[in-house]
């Protein structure tokens, strides 16, 4: 039987939104980030032409579950923001944004974040460029950034902030996502508007070491696992879910068509088999992977009335026996948290 999702909590972000971290660390696991993107059309420039603006916004939010409370604990102006994510090892969050810039916060022990350091993504050619996704190794020492441009940034980080170790053309469109291998942080994964999967080794970037093209659409997201090595899962605007092993990259290991196309892709930190998705035009599920590979459809949450963007799930080991999580759709702003209450 299906399990069933209570939702807890609806909040009006303003501005679209479109991405949700949840923070890792204690003692600041009740916190979460909340990104957004908003175009603004209206400004007009010298010529007396309309010029388009991408403004966001960072919302960071406190739950406490012993009195079920939301609350907006600091809101930061910024520029149009594609993903967010956590450090591992330390309260330090790293944003990309439209600006084609990667900024550094730090979260104080006020709970607030505060700006450490900016780097500007090299624009490549002529015409805008967006930096789209990130990623971090296991360590920290390391960040990955794909752009709009096809490009795939490698930026190192230490106490002095941040500089940026390389920059390849990946993809010939849009370089939707990319990630760090989970168990050496050499090896990287890229997906593309162009329905290629890469794997590259960053010691050697002449060529890939995988070209995959068994997708039929562009591939939005991956998600490699900390708890099995060799596993890494793809999201596509084909619809499906395929979970691959990097050994034998010929073809998926399993698949499941889920509806809507694959935004995000998030593995809850406690039952790191389960996986919650954001499925764009369709929902937010719930898949199950198994020791074999195959996916379960585990449940669906339909709350949301527009692009299924953001979500993750909470670290908090005692809330809601680790089952909450955030979503985020985008032309309706809104933001939930829920709890998934699993069939015993």
């Amino acid at each position: 039987m299906p399990s069933t999702i209570t939702t807890l909590h609806t909040y009006d972000t303003e501005y679209s939104a479109d991405s949700v971290e949840w923070c890792p660390h204690s003692p600041h696991r009740h916190l979460f980030v909340c990104g957004t993107y908003q175009l603004d059309k209206d400004e007009t420039n010298n010529s007396g032409s309309s010029q388009t603006t991408r403004k966001g916004r960072i919302l960071l939010f406190s739950y406490n579950i012993e009195s079920n409370s939301l609350t907006l604990k600091q809101t930061i102006e910024t520029s149009a923001i594609l993903d967010q994510k956590w450090h591992q090892r330390k309260p330090l969050l790293a944003v990309v944004n439209a600006n084609s810039e990667v900024i550094l916060y730090n979260l104080s022990s006020e709970d607030q974040l505060i700006q450490t350091d900016v780097l500007k993504i090299p624009i490549q050619d002529e015409g805008e460029q967006l930096a789209l996704s990130l990623d971090w190794t296991t360590r920290g020492d390391r960040a990955l950034v794909s752009d709009s441009k096809g490009g795939i940034s490698v930026i190192g980080v230490d106490d002095h902030g941040m500089h940026q170790q390389n920059r390849w053309k990946a993809h010939n469109f849009e370089a939707w996502t990319c990630a760090f291998d989970k168990s050496n942080d050499n090896i990287v994964y890229t997906g593309g508007d162009d329905a290629v999967l890469c794997i590259y080794d960053i010691r050697c970037l002449e060529t890939p070491i995988v070209q995959n093209k068994s997708h039929d659409a562009g591939i939005t997201s991956l998600l490699a696992f900390q708890h099995v090595e060799h596993l890494l899962a793809t999201g596509s605007y084909d619809d499906n879910v395929r979970i691959f092993d990097t050994r034998f990259m010929k073809s998926p290991a399993s698949q499941i068509n889920l509806g809507g196309g694959i935004w995000r892709m998030k593995s809850n930190y406690y039952y790191p088999d389960q996986i919650l998705c954001a499925c764009m035009y369709h929902n937010f599920s719930i898949i199950n992977i198994k020791k074999d590979y195959s996916i379960v459809l585990d449940s669906e949450y339909n709350e949301h009335n527009s692009i299924c963007y953001g979500c993750d799930w909470s670290y908090d080991p005692n809330e809601c026996e680790s089952k909450l999580f955030a979503s985020c759709s985008f032309y309706d702003h809104k933001l939930c948290l829920a709890v998934l209450n699993t069939q015993k």
